[in-house]
């Protein structure tokens, strides 16, 4: 009997060990043919960049096919689920731009630590537009395997692809990122070009080359498209002669009254060339009644090297360091921009613009024909800025025949108006703030004031 009970026990374990072999066979058969079955989507186009990129599609993989604008960048990716089951598979790709100091290697270190793993492995892939230094990492004791690259793209940009698999097939994850790696395109753009021009001529130029006088004040009331009163800017932008370093200064003060109160105040310095400045700004938030202020800001500055850094204050303090183009310029230098615009009769342009809270917003600068001439008589001009960044907004400006700015149209879920208006009759609107709208020189002394 036991005899008999000992064969049986040895028959069973040969037919479980075939079967863990036959097992092992299907599953190598089928990773093999998960490597070989990996689709690629058909090029997914960056707009105004000249970068396309195909990610994983079909059997399993399921891709966005479409950018998104996130923190400084744009964003597709790809995720694979097998079965009804969670995803085990994601890739990722990004364009960075403005890229952060942080070069390649610190990067990879940022990568290992945020996924608390460790390097295992570093590689370079050349394909005929690109080339992506790698790195592999692992978890130790996990199943799970991330291959991240970086790229130098033109215009100061990057480009990033991130593939994560969490069944320890290393092997499938390497395959999926250099498929992704192989399919990068580069091909030219001529908006970004053209914007890059655009900034050249200006700093050659020189902003003093756009000043008409010592003190240019521009005053704009904020209106519904009701045509209901909401607030005011004031802009003044002056060159103070060659005694300084940075004989471009410019303040501004954005007033918005209502249940709350917002008001920002800015002041800025530049070189000539705007190729270093500083830039501080302020936010503030109450309600009528005098309940205490919100606030928040930013401390930017530009130097030679083209680094910008912002500081941020608020709930949240940070610093970060970015590379910007040679295609990027300060918000508050939007008119010179349009003007040297066009003076060099460009159509259409794409320009990264530094706002005055450290954003760098990618905006798509179009001519258009002025439309209504019978009922905005004084435009001679008109440009379209679309921010590329998803904001879901655009603004109309319309220039007169000096190419200065006399009112804009600002569209988002409501439409906003700027139209010009004189300091008495801003000041009637708004009599807490007349000193300084009726007296433009006083302006950066409150801006020092509320500093405090």
């Amino acid at each position: 009997m036991n005899e008999t009970y000992e064969i049986r026990n040895r028959i069973g374990a040969k037919v479980a060990f075939l079967g863990l072999f036959v097992a092992a066979v299907l599953s190598a058969q089928l990773v093999v043919a998960m490597r070989s079955r990996v689709v690629l989507s058909e090029p997914i186009q960056l707009a105004h960049t000249g970068l396309s990129v195909c990610m994983p599609e079909g059997n399993g993989w399921r891709s966005a096919k479409r950018w998104e604008y996130q923190q400084n960048g744009f964003t597709t990716g790809s995720t694979y689920v097998a079965g009804p089951s969670r995803p085990t598979g994601a890739a990722r790709c990004r364009y960075l731009s403005p890229v952060e100091t942080a070069g390649p290697q610190i990067r990879f270190e940022q990568e290992e630590r945020a996924l608390e793993g460790k390097i295992v492995q570093t590689g370079r892939i050349d394909t005929h537009t690109v080339t992506v230094d790698w790195v592999h990492i692992q978890k130790p004791g996990a199943w799970f395997n991330t291959f991240f690259g970086s790229a130098k793209l033109p215009h100061s940009a990057r480009f990033e692809i991130e593939v994560h698999e969490s069944t320890g097939d290393a092997g499938l994850a390497e395959h999926v990122f250099r498929r992704i790696a192989e399919s990068v395109s580069i091909t030219d753009s001529p908006l970004l070009d053209a914007g890059t021009r655009i900034i050249a001529e200006m700093k050659d130029k020189g902003i003093v080359g756009f000043l008409d006088n010592q003190n240019r004040q521009s005053l704009f009331l904020i209106m519904d498209d009701r045509k209901n009163a909401l607030g005011f800017t004031s802009d003044v932008l002056v060159d103070i002669g060659p005694g300084s370093d940075l004989n471009i200064q410019a303040a501004s003060l954005y007033y918005i009254k209502g249940l709350f109160v917002h008001e920002e105040v800015a002041s800025f310095q530049s070189d000539n060339r705007f190729d270093r400045f500083v830039w501080r700004f302020d936010r503030f938030a109450w309600k009528s009644a005098g309940i205490a202020a919100q606030r928040d800001g930013a401390a930017i500055s530009l130097d030679e090297a083209g680094i910008l850094t912002v500081t941020t204050s608020g709930e949240e303090p940070k610093e970060s360091s970015y590379y910007v183009g040679a295609s990027a310029a300060p918000e508050v230098l939007i008119e010179q921009l349009l003007a040297q615009m066009l003076d060099s009769d460009e159509k259409e342009i794409v320009v990264d613009i530094i706002e005055a809270d450290g954003r760098v917003t990618p905006t798509h600068i179009i001519q258009i024909e002025p439309e209504g001439a019978a009922a905005d008589r004084d435009a001679a001009h008109v440009v379209k800025l679309m921010p590329l960044d998803g904001r879901g907004f655009y603004q109309l400006v319309y220039l007169n025949e000096r190419k200065g700015i006399s009112k804009s149209l600002l569209r988002r879920e409501e439409t906003y108006l700027f139209e010009s208006i004189d300091p008495e009759d801003a000041a009637r609107l708004f009599p807490e703030r007349a000193e300084y709208i009726l007296q433009g020189d006083k302006l950066k002394k409150y801006l020092d004031e509320r500093k405090e």
